[in-house]
Protein backbone atom coordinates (compact mmCIF):
# COMPACT_ATOMS: atom_id res chain seq x y z
CA UNK A 1 0.00 0.00 0.00
CA UNK A 2 1.32 3.85 -0.54
CA UNK A 3 2.48 5.61 2.38
CA UNK A 4 1.00 9.11 2.80
CA UNK A 5 3.76 11.22 2.20
CA UNK A 6 4.57 13.43 5.46
CA UNK A 7 4.03 17.04 5.06
CA UNK A 8 6.74 18.11 7.21
CA UNK A 9 10.11 19.28 5.40
CA UNK A 10 13.29 18.21 7.48
CA UNK A 11 17.04 19.39 6.92
CA UNK A 12 19.53 17.15 6.74
CA UNK A 13 22.59 18.73 6.01
CA UNK A 14 22.72 19.65 2.77
CA UNK A 15 19.87 16.86 2.34
CA UNK A 16 15.98 17.99 2.03
CA UNK A 17 13.90 14.45 2.95
CA UNK A 18 10.42 13.95 2.47
CA UNK A 19 9.45 11.54 4.59
CA UNK A 20 7.09 8.47 4.20
CA UNK A 21 6.30 5.76 6.73
CA UNK A 22 5.28 2.54 6.26
CA UNK A 23 3.41 0.60 9.69
CA UNK A 24 3.70 -3.37 10.29
CA UNK A 25 2.63 -5.15 13.61
CA UNK A 26 5.90 -4.93 14.88
CA UNK A 27 7.65 -6.92 17.95
CA UNK A 28 11.41 -6.95 17.21
CA UNK A 29 11.43 -3.91 15.23
CA UNK A 30 14.72 -3.76 12.12
CA UNK A 31 13.90 -0.30 10.07
CA UNK A 32 15.01 -0.32 6.59
CA UNK A 33 15.38 2.92 5.66
CA UNK A 34 15.90 4.16 1.77
CA UNK A 35 16.94 7.39 0.81
CA UNK A 36 18.02 9.18 -2.88
CA UNK A 37 20.54 11.23 -3.57
CA UNK A 38 22.37 12.66 -6.88
CA UNK A 39 21.72 14.35 -9.85
CA UNK A 40 18.46 13.23 -12.23
CA UNK A 41 18.12 16.04 -14.66
CA UNK A 42 16.54 15.02 -18.00
CA UNK A 43 15.35 11.69 -16.38
CA UNK A 44 12.46 11.05 -14.26
CA UNK A 45 13.44 11.10 -10.49
CA UNK A 46 11.29 9.15 -8.96
CA UNK A 47 11.92 5.38 -7.70
CA UNK A 48 9.13 3.45 -6.63
CA UNK A 49 10.60 0.59 -4.36
CA UNK A 50 9.06 -2.55 -3.47
CA UNK A 51 9.94 -4.74 -0.23
CA UNK A 52 9.26 -8.95 -0.81
CA UNK A 53 6.41 -7.57 -3.40
CA UNK A 54 4.94 -5.00 -1.41
CA UNK A 55 5.24 -1.50 -2.55
CA UNK A 56 6.11 1.01 0.65
CA UNK A 57 6.25 4.10 -1.43
CA UNK A 58 7.64 5.96 -4.51
CA UNK A 59 10.64 8.72 -3.43
CA UNK A 60 11.74 11.98 -5.64
CA UNK A 61 15.27 13.13 -5.47
CA UNK A 62 16.71 13.73 -1.28
CA UNK A 63 13.60 12.03 -0.03
CA UNK A 64 13.66 9.33 2.02
CA UNK A 65 11.00 6.03 2.48
CA UNK A 66 10.87 3.54 5.41
CA UNK A 67 9.45 0.29 6.36
CA UNK A 68 9.46 -2.48 9.53
CA UNK A 69 10.43 -5.53 9.28
CA UNK A 70 9.79 -8.49 12.18
CA UNK A 71 11.68 -11.20 9.82
CA UNK A 72 15.54 -11.73 10.92
CA UNK A 73 15.72 -13.41 6.92
CA UNK A 74 16.90 -11.30 4.07
CA UNK A 75 14.65 -9.43 1.69
CA UNK A 76 13.95 -9.22 -1.78
CA UNK A 77 14.64 -5.14 -2.49
CA UNK A 78 13.14 -4.38 -6.07
CA UNK A 79 13.62 -0.71 -7.12
CA UNK A 80 11.69 0.74 -9.97
CA UNK A 81 12.51 3.95 -11.99
CA UNK A 82 10.51 4.65 -15.44
CA UNK A 83 12.39 4.16 -18.01
CA UNK A 84 15.56 2.90 -16.91
CA UNK A 85 16.54 -0.78 -16.01
CA UNK A 86 15.25 -1.22 -12.20
CA UNK A 87 17.44 -2.56 -9.70
CA UNK A 88 16.59 -6.13 -8.03
CA UNK A 89 18.81 -7.40 -4.63
CA UNK A 90 18.41 -9.50 -1.89
CA UNK A 91 19.52 -8.51 1.62
CA UNK A 92 22.14 -10.40 3.51
CA UNK A 93 20.67 -11.46 7.04
CA UNK A 94 22.61 -8.75 9.57
CA UNK A 95 22.25 -7.41 12.74
CA UNK A 96 21.91 -4.06 14.10
CA UNK A 97 18.13 -2.57 14.24
CA UNK A 98 18.28 0.00 11.42
CA UNK A 99 19.50 -0.77 7.91
CA UNK A 100 20.29 1.64 5.58
CA UNK A 101 20.00 1.67 1.93
CA UNK A 102 21.42 4.73 -0.52
CA UNK A 103 19.91 5.13 -4.18
CA UNK A 104 22.56 7.57 -6.40
CA UNK A 105 20.64 9.06 -8.86
CA UNK A 106 21.98 10.16 -12.41
CA UNK A 107 20.84 11.26 -15.97
CA UNK A 108 20.97 7.50 -17.15
CA UNK A 109 22.39 5.47 -14.45
CA UNK A 110 21.86 4.87 -11.06
CA UNK A 111 22.94 2.62 -8.30
CA UNK A 112 22.17 1.80 -4.59
CA UNK A 113 24.30 0.69 -1.61
CA UNK A 114 24.09 -0.17 1.93
CA UNK A 115 26.19 1.51 4.17
CA UNK A 116 26.97 1.25 7.89
CA UNK A 117 26.02 3.21 10.49
CA UNK A 118 29.54 5.24 10.32
CA UNK A 119 28.76 5.69 6.40
CA UNK A 120 26.06 8.17 6.91
CA UNK A 121 25.28 11.65 8.16
CA UNK A 122 24.84 12.19 11.38
CA UNK A 123 21.25 13.94 10.31
CA UNK A 124 19.84 11.06 8.51
CA UNK A 125 21.08 8.62 11.78
CA UNK A 126 19.14 11.29 14.26
CA UNK A 127 16.24 11.06 11.42
CA UNK A 128 16.43 7.45 11.43
CA UNK A 129 16.24 7.19 15.59
CA UNK A 130 13.64 9.50 15.93
CA UNK A 131 11.33 7.05 13.29
CA UNK A 132 13.04 3.75 15.34
CA UNK A 133 11.77 5.44 18.38
CA UNK A 134 8.26 6.87 17.54
CA UNK A 135 7.10 3.59 16.01
CA UNK A 136 8.65 0.64 19.14
CA UNK A 137 6.73 3.14 21.39
CA UNK A 138 3.67 2.97 19.67
CA UNK A 139 4.11 -1.40 19.11
CA UNK A 140 5.22 -1.81 22.68
CA UNK A 141 2.71 -2.79 25.10
CA UNK A 142 1.39 -0.65 27.57
CA UNK A 143 2.63 -1.87 30.62
CA UNK A 144 0.11 -2.21 33.92
CA UNK A 145 0.04 -0.37 36.88
CA UNK A 146 0.54 -2.57 39.75
CA UNK A 147 0.81 -3.05 43.61
CA UNK A 148 -1.37 -1.84 46.63
CA UNK A 149 -4.26 0.31 46.05
CA UNK A 150 -5.57 0.47 49.67
CA UNK A 151 -4.05 -1.71 52.83
CA UNK A 152 -5.54 -0.88 56.54
CA UNK A 153 -5.60 -2.24 60.07
CA UNK A 154 -2.90 -4.28 61.41
CA UNK A 155 -1.48 -7.66 60.62
CA UNK A 156 -1.91 -10.83 62.67
CA UNK A 157 0.84 -11.41 65.02
CA UNK A 158 3.55 -14.03 63.87
CA UNK A 159 2.22 -17.75 64.52
CA UNK A 160 -2.22 -16.77 64.20
CA UNK A 161 -3.99 -19.59 62.99
CA UNK A 162 -5.71 -18.14 60.07
CA UNK A 163 -8.44 -20.39 57.90
CA UNK A 164 -8.46 -19.50 54.51
CA UNK A 165 -11.90 -18.92 52.40
CA UNK A 166 -12.95 -17.61 48.95
CA UNK A 167 -15.39 -15.68 47.90
CA UNK A 168 -14.90 -16.99 43.95
CA UNK A 169 -12.70 -15.03 41.14
CA UNK A 170 -14.12 -13.67 37.93
CA UNK A 171 -13.09 -14.51 34.55
CA UNK A 172 -10.83 -11.41 33.78
CA UNK A 173 -8.74 -12.70 37.00
CA UNK A 174 -7.90 -16.29 34.78
CA UNK A 175 -7.80 -18.24 37.99
CA UNK A 176 -9.72 -20.17 39.76
CA UNK A 177 -11.43 -20.01 42.84
CA UNK A 178 -9.61 -23.17 44.28
CA UNK A 179 -6.27 -21.67 42.85
CA UNK A 180 -6.84 -17.83 44.54
CA UNK A 181 -7.62 -19.97 48.01
CA UNK A 182 -4.39 -22.05 47.40
CA UNK A 183 -2.17 -19.11 46.59
CA UNK A 184 -3.70 -16.86 49.40
CA UNK A 185 -2.70 -20.04 51.90
CA UNK A 186 0.69 -20.15 50.40
CA UNK A 187 1.22 -16.53 50.97
CA UNK A 188 0.36 -16.80 54.56
CA UNK A 189 2.12 -19.77 55.54
CA UNK A 190 5.59 -18.26 55.73
CA UNK A 191 4.55 -16.08 59.35
CA UNK A 192 1.39 -18.15 60.45
CA UNK A 193 -0.39 -21.50 60.91
CA UNK A 194 -2.97 -22.10 58.01
CA UNK A 195 -5.80 -24.29 58.92
CA UNK A 196 -6.24 -26.92 56.04
CA UNK A 197 -9.27 -26.32 53.75
CA UNK A 198 -10.28 -29.87 54.29
CA UNK A 199 -10.51 -29.67 57.98
CA UNK A 200 -13.78 -27.17 57.67
CA UNK A 201 -14.96 -29.14 54.60
CA UNK A 202 -15.03 -32.51 56.66
CA UNK A 203 -16.26 -30.85 60.15
CA UNK A 204 -19.09 -29.26 57.59
CA UNK A 205 -19.77 -32.22 56.27
CA UNK A 206 -20.08 -33.73 59.65
CA UNK A 207 -22.50 -30.91 61.14
CA UNK A 208 -24.77 -31.15 57.63
CA UNK A 209 -23.80 -27.34 56.86
CA UNK A 210 -23.15 -26.65 53.28
CA UNK A 211 -21.65 -23.40 51.83
CA UNK A 212 -23.54 -21.25 49.64
CA UNK A 213 -23.20 -17.82 48.24
CA UNK A 214 -20.94 -15.40 48.95
CA UNK A 215 -18.83 -15.97 52.58
CA UNK A 216 -19.78 -13.22 55.06
CA UNK A 217 -18.91 -12.41 58.83
CA UNK A 218 -20.66 -13.95 60.43
CA UNK A 219 -20.08 -17.42 58.40
CA UNK A 220 -16.16 -16.60 58.20
CA UNK A 221 -16.48 -16.31 62.26
CA UNK A 222 -18.59 -19.46 62.66
CA UNK A 223 -16.23 -21.68 60.46
CA UNK A 224 -12.76 -20.09 62.29
CA UNK A 225 -14.34 -21.22 65.35
CA UNK A 226 -15.62 -24.48 64.26
CA UNK A 227 -11.80 -25.27 63.06
CA UNK A 228 -9.98 -23.31 65.86
CA UNK A 229 -8.65 -20.75 63.84
CA UNK A 230 -8.02 -17.51 65.57
CA UNK A 231 -8.70 -15.36 62.39
CA UNK A 232 -10.32 -16.30 59.33
CA UNK A 233 -8.94 -14.63 55.59
CA UNK A 234 -11.43 -13.92 52.82
CA UNK A 235 -9.93 -13.54 49.49
CA UNK A 236 -11.66 -12.63 46.40
CA UNK A 237 -10.56 -11.57 42.90
CA UNK A 238 -12.83 -9.18 40.82
CA UNK A 239 -12.88 -7.20 37.48
CA UNK A 240 -12.55 -3.23 37.37
CA UNK A 241 -12.56 -1.94 33.98
CA UNK A 242 -11.77 -5.60 32.86
CA UNK A 243 -8.56 -5.38 35.07
CA UNK A 244 -8.33 -8.08 37.57
CA UNK A 245 -8.16 -6.29 41.66
CA UNK A 246 -7.78 -8.60 44.73
CA UNK A 247 -9.20 -8.24 47.86
CA UNK A 248 -8.42 -9.71 51.03
CA UNK A 249 -9.43 -9.08 54.38
CA UNK A 250 -9.07 -10.56 58.02
CA UNK A 251 -11.55 -11.23 60.06
CA UNK A 252 -10.93 -11.42 64.45
CA UNK A 253 -12.90 -14.86 65.14
CA UNK A 254 -12.95 -13.39 68.70
CA UNK A 255 -14.54 -10.08 67.73
CA UNK A 256 -15.59 -10.94 64.73
CA UNK A 257 -14.49 -7.25 63.40
CA UNK A 258 -11.63 -6.96 60.51
CA UNK A 259 -8.64 -6.67 61.95
CA UNK A 260 -6.52 -5.74 58.75
CA UNK A 261 -7.46 -5.75 54.62
CA UNK A 262 -5.81 -5.16 51.53
CA UNK A 263 -6.54 -4.59 47.81
CA UNK A 264 -4.18 -4.80 45.43
CA UNK A 265 -2.89 -5.91 42.07
CA UNK A 266 -0.62 -8.65 40.03
CA UNK A 267 1.03 -8.55 36.86
CA UNK A 268 -0.09 -12.57 37.24
CA UNK A 269 -2.07 -14.27 39.16
CA UNK A 270 0.97 -16.50 39.94
CA UNK A 271 2.38 -13.53 42.22
CA UNK A 272 -0.81 -13.75 44.28
CA UNK A 273 0.68 -15.80 47.51
CA UNK A 274 4.27 -13.56 46.93
CA UNK A 275 2.43 -10.36 47.41
CA UNK A 276 0.20 -11.77 50.15
CA UNK A 277 3.27 -12.74 52.46
CA UNK A 278 4.84 -9.47 51.53
CA UNK A 279 1.45 -7.66 52.50
CA UNK A 280 0.36 -9.51 55.99
CA UNK A 281 3.31 -9.37 57.68
CA UNK A 282 3.83 -9.44 60.96
CA UNK A 283 5.95 -6.32 62.38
Amino acid sequence: MPIALLKQIKLLTSLFVIGFSFITDVSSQKLLFFYSQGNASGTTPYVQIDIDGKNIGTIGLNEYASSFSESEQGHRISLKRRGLKGIEFTTEPRGGAIRFFEISLAEARWTTREKTEAEVSKGIMELCREIYNEETSKSRPEEKVTGVISQSGIAPPSGTSILVLTNGAEDCCQISADLLGELTSMGFQKNYRVIERENLDRILDEQKMQMSGLVNSDFAVEAGQLTGAQQVAISQCYCSNEDAVYSIKIIDCSTAEVSSSAIFSLRSPLELGEKTGEIFSPE
